[in-house]
């Protein structure tokens, strides 16, 4: 098992279980919507964002900064179709049942992505009990002070392979017909690059049944998503890329908000 990071995607793969056995993790940059479900949130993306390796407090592989006027959406990719159980996590909460993440799939709740299936995620559930809402993945508020802001949002991804006898069944199903081959539509809509998927409605139910997956194997990684105040502080630079403006959401019929728009008030170092 190995995770690496490039400046554009987070890599987990599993040597063990031969070379189909890999996943790429991109955060796709996008506009932010006050409303995700009865909208996509594809809308103005400009591709994957670029990650830092590291982070402040040493408890993720890479950071993203991101300016007040952007969100992000999950890519996953798996170049050979090998199936892969992904569960995600923002700020110890699961993002699909807005429950306590716990790093264990829950097979019964769902709580979980299966790749390629399933291959993007463009926003996460609030905990139970409270906002129970659908949200974007942003960088912490600029217009506020607290701790918060300084570490960023944490986003934890646990990923499962499937069982190596499972795939090797899979990989020699050939479709007699189009629709009679789960994984052979799923090639076909991974190539059209299907819009990325909200939490709400609800994703697509599992349909792998729990002993599909490797009972032993699997890795886990974090991403700390910062704002451009920390990012600065950090670096001493601003963030690499121009933030978008209220034209970039007018050209998509987005209203646009003074909270997205950049403040200094509270830059002091860190």
């Amino acid at each position: 098992m190995a995770i690496t990071t490039d400046r554009g995607a987070l890599t987990f793969t599993f040597p063990e279980l031969g070379r189909d056995a890999r996943l790429h993790v991109t955060f796709q940059r996008t506009l932010r919507t006050p409303d995700p479900v009865g909208r996509c949130c594809s809308a103005g993306g400009d591709g994957a964002l670029r990650l830092a390796q590291g982070s402040p407090d040493g408890d993720a592989h890479a950071t993203i900064p991101m300016w007040q006027s952007e969100a992000t959406w999950l890519d996953f990719s798996s170049p050979h179709l090998h199936p892969f159980l992904v569960m995600v996590g923002v700020d110890g909460i699961n993002a699909i049942s807005g429950e306590p993440f716990t790093g264990v799939p829950d097979f019964d709740a769902g709580d979980y992505l299966e790749v390629p299936t399933q291959p993007s995620l463009a926003s996460h559930r609030g905990p139970v009990g409270g906002a129970f809402d659908d949200r974007q993945f942003l960088a912490p508020s600029t217009h506020t002070v607290g701790d918060g802001g300084r570490l960023g949002t944490l986003v934890q991804l646990i990923v499962v392979p499937m069982r190596a006898d499972a795939w090797t069944r899979r990989r020699r199903h050939q479709p007699s017909a189009p629709g009679t081959c789960v994984l052979c539509d799923i090639s076909r809509a991974e190539q059209a690059r299907i819009r990325p998927r909200l939490t709400a409605p609800r994703v697509t139910g599992p349909l792998e049944s729990a002993d599909t997956w490797h009972p032993t194997m699997s890795d886990a990684a974090a991403v700390r998503i910062v704002n451009s105040i920390t990012w600065k502080s950090l670096t001493g630079k601003p963030v690499p890329r121009a933030a978008l403006t209220s034209a970039d959401y007018a050209a998509h019929d987005l209203p646009w908000h003074p909270v997205y728009g950049e403040t200094v008030e509270h830059s002091a170092p860190l």
